[in-house]
């Protein structure tokens, strides 16, 4: 079925906002520049104190990011990153070719078409299963074994699922990018200024949910004299309604274990149904925007902006896209986010992807595998420790240009934010800023500012501050309220062949359901036709891969 990596890449990009804008804060306390540090990974083979002699050279291909701007006499090969690298390892990076990341996948595919690939390169989980089948990839366990425990904790942060799924026949074939998939799990996020004027609590319950949405509907919550705001937003792929199918016990697009301890395709399940009947009478009751059929979801953000929608389900970076855009418009606009709710007595847990960017691949036979989580070492080091604003201005961004995307291998934190939140909340309450990182310090100020009055930082605030949504994720981390997808490689033989037609039928008697266009039975009816597709061969190609993963 088809893999969705959108909450990674926002808590990606939620990271690259903080960096740029801590650029040149000068409040921390100065660490030892990375050239000094004393977390050096073990010698590596060849190598005296941890630094290749004479040095090594690593082939590479690069994605360009419009947002890199490289000083004079820098290039691709030529930059802080590429000269620390050296520095400090004796690790020299050759790039063969650097691409737009819109070229990337094109580029690679002719790249890995003849066989002739650099030393590493980010591969596209396709490509990885593709290249290991070839029996390209060097096998990374002996150097994963003897990397710095500060990478190991890097890569298992999220769960033990990225690195498992880089390995095949047990080798660890590859280095997960890992992302952020449990940290941007979805949450409520509704009006608050609504709800006070229609009069009802927080929702601890779906029941909760559901009065709100009929109040947002029918009370005028705007105070227009118009019967012109619907209770929730629903887009017409659905991305914004996994919340509330989480909330019935019901999963979309992914495969989970089943009563026999098989893999089962989750959007086929009983509790579905259950989720669709009641989008089906909110829609009869007009809660739903009657046009969600043709809207994307940047067609929901417009009607969110402009005041017609009191709640809806995404991640917890709205705050600052969309909401900030209609707190803009409307000064009396008040968000926040709030925990899904169960409809019954079972607590609601979120479904999570895998949560890999791509795969980090060594061809068969380079010398140096361990050379990579060096590099990996620095990375984590620079981009998530540092507290010295000089080496904060010179390898992560310097007020012009995202010095960070020059690096040449990265992976993210699973919960960044999320402990980010817990160190600016307690540097506001003790006025203590030495804990805090460039990033953190950044977000402090933000906060600060929008205490004092500045609006345009109330997205700021919805994010890390003390009501924040990162605090709705650090309650669903607590908790481990969350349900993985187990379906953790590429995708296989004949889901590949089947899965666009499967979710054609799916994605078309859904909206059929929810737009009343078709009564709540005739979701049986695409259980049948599902499994006539492929969906009984798919499930049973899927638990084989189960059974000798």
């Amino acid at each position: 079925m088809k893999r969705k990596f959108t909450g990674i890449l926002i808590g990606a990009i939620i990271a690259t906002l903080s960096l740029a804008a801590c650029a040149n804060n000068s409040n921390d306390k100065a660490s030892p520049s990375p050239s000094q540090t004393s977390d050096a990974p073990a010698s590596p083979t060849g190598s005296t104190g941890g630094k290749y002699d004479p040095p090594i050279t690593l082939t590479t291909v690069n994605q360009s990011h419009p947002t890199v701007k490289y000083a004079d006499g820098d290039t691709v090969d030529n930059n802080p990153w590429t000269r620390e690298y050296e520095d400090r390892y004796g690790i020299k990076i050759k790039s063969l070719w650097s691409v737009d990341a819109t070229q990337w996948e094109q580029k690679t595919n002719l790249m890995i078409a003849t066989g002739d690939i650099p030393d590493f390169f980010q591969a596209t989980p396709v490509q990885f299963k593709q290249l290991a089948e070839a029996d390209l990839l060097h096998d990374l366990s002996a150097a994963y074994d003897s990397a710095p425990e500060r990478v190991k904790s890097l890569l298992n942060e999220g769960g033990s699922a990225a690195l498992d799924s880089a390995k095949i026949g047990g080798k660890l074939l590859a280095i997960p990018f890992t992302g952020t998939p449990k940290e941007g799990a979805q949450m409520i996020w509704i009006r608050t200024d609504w709800l006070k004027k229609v009069n009802l609590s927080e929702p601890k319950t779906m029941d909760d949910l559901l009065k709100i949405s009929e109040a947002f509907t029918t009370q005028d919550p705007d105070g227009n004299n118009k019967n012109d705001t619907f209770g929730l937003a629903v887009d017409n792929a659905f991305s914004t309604l996994t919340g509330f199918f989480n909330g019935f016990h019901a999963y979309n697009n992914i495969w989970i274990k089943g009563q026999d301890g098989k893999l089962a395709y989750s959007s086929i399940q009983p509790e579905m149904k259950t989720a669709l009947g009641i989008l089906q009478e909110m829609f009869k009751n007009k809660q739903i925007d009657p046009e969600f059929g043709s809207k994307d979801f940047s067609k929901v953000i417009e009607s969110i902006v402009s005041g017609k929608i009191g709640m809806f389900f995404n991640s917890p970076f709205s705050g600052l896209y969309p909401l900030q855009q209609n707190i803009d418009q409307d000064p009396n606009a008040e968000w926040k986010a709030f925990p899904i709710v169960s409809n019954d007595a079972e607590p609601a847990k979120n479904q999570a992807a895998l949560g890999t960017i791509g795969y980090w691949v060594v061809k068969k036979g380079t010398k140096n595998p361990e050379a990579l989580f060096s590099m990996l070492d620095m990375w984590t080091e620079i981009f998530y420790e540092n507290k010295d604003p000089e080496i904060n201005s010179k390898f992560v961004n310097d007020g012009n240009t995202e010095i960070w995307q020059m690096n040449k291998i990265a992976a993210y934190r699973a919960f960044k934010n999320t402990d980010q939140r817990i160190k600016v909340i307690k540097a506001l309450d003790s006025g203590d800023t030495s804990d805090l990182t460039g990033d953190d310090m950044g977000v402090y100020d933000k906060i600060q500012k929008f205490e004092a009055g500045d609006r345009s930082l109330w997205g700021w605030n919805a994010i890390f501050g003390k009501d924040g949504s990162m605090g709705v994720t650090d309650q669903y981390r607590q908790l481990n309220a969350y349900l993985s997808d187990e379906f953790i490689t590429s995708p296989l033989t004949l889901m590949s062949e089947r899965s666009a037609d499967m979710n054609k039928i799916q994605l078309e008697t859904f909206t059929k359901i929810i737009f009343n266009a078709a009564p709540i039975d005739e979701f049986d009816k695409f259980v049948t036709e599902w499994k006539k597709r492929g969906g009984d061969a798919v499930t049973e190609e899927v638990n084989e891969w189960y059974a000798n993963r």
